[in-house]
């Protein structure tokens, strides 16, 4: 299998995951707390799992923005899109059959009418996808940050995301978890806020990340994977105390 093979199959997995996950967890009980520490859980443990395989994106907002910032290509973003939104799709297809389509049609994020409108639902998945896509910027493509607080920040992060916005927006955070159940469950009130809000976001980071954050010089930045010896490269050099880098997380997507 090739590399762009292996990681759509990655993505696409993750995003069954996902969204299996969280909208089973809804058959708990009414509460934030189960379902933020699942959500959170999950993608520290799918980016462990599989960020070496695929960059660990599972979301489109996260995989536009490193496509803004040319950390993979526009063949390689497009099929990670088509499967994270058919990997997703599938996880709530299962929800479905194996419990029931309202429990997909209530765990599907929608605007509280009552605490915000519209806007203030989009702006508050703007913020918490903009955390979200900010650190995995920061820890995946700095080499000042140790890789290897990636699948934990990033899974705290959506934690602390989902516990803030939930009662406002269901908390999505993530394109492909709203358009999932959806899709499935029928339920679209809330596209404006899992669609837009993720989106913008996502782009938000990248220009935080890009113009303030990034370092000036370019050894700082973590050596892409997609340079030919580049992850050769990376897991064999040491660092001032010797110990050999981790290799950067993702296949080699660009040529």
């Amino acid at each position: 299998m090739t590399s762009l093979t292996r990681g759509v199959s990655a993505e696409a997995f993750g995003a069954f995951v996902l969204v299996f996950v969280t909208l089973t967890v809804v058959t708990i009980g009414p509460g934030v707390i189960p379902a933020a520490l699942a959500y959170g859980f999950a993608t520290a443990g799918l980016i462990a799992a599989l960020g070496h395989v695929s960059g660990g994106h599972f979301n489109p907002a996260v995989t536009l923005a490193m496509l803004c910032a040319k950390q993979i290509d526009v063949l390689a973003a497009a099929a990670y899109w088509i499967a994270q939104f058919t990997g997703g799709a599938v996880g709530a297809l299962v929800v479905m059959m194996a419990i029931d389509r309202e429990v997909v049609a209530v765990g599907t994020p929608g605007v509280n009418d009552e605490l915000t409108n519209v806007g203030g639902a989009v702006a508050a998945e703007a913020i918490a996808t903009f955390a979200l896509v900010l650190v995995m910027f920061c820890t995946v493509s700095d080499r000042r940050s140790p890789v290897s607080v990636y699948p934990m920040a990033a899974g705290l992060t959506v934690t602390a995301g989902f516990f803030a916005i939930a009662p406002l927006t269901g908390a999505a955070l993530n394109p492909a978890r709203g358009f999932s159940a959806a899709v499935v469950g029928g339920e679209w009130d809330g596209v404006a806020a899992w669609l837009a809000g993720p989106i913008l976001g996502g782009l938000l980071a990248w220009l935080l990340y890009q113009f303030v954050l990034a370092p000036d010089n370019d050894s700082d930045r973590r050596p892409s994977s997609s340079t030919p010896s580049g992850r050769e490269r990376t897991g064999r050099q040491s660092g001032a105390g010797g110990t050999p880098l981790p290799p950067p997380p993702g296949p080699p997507l660009l040529p």
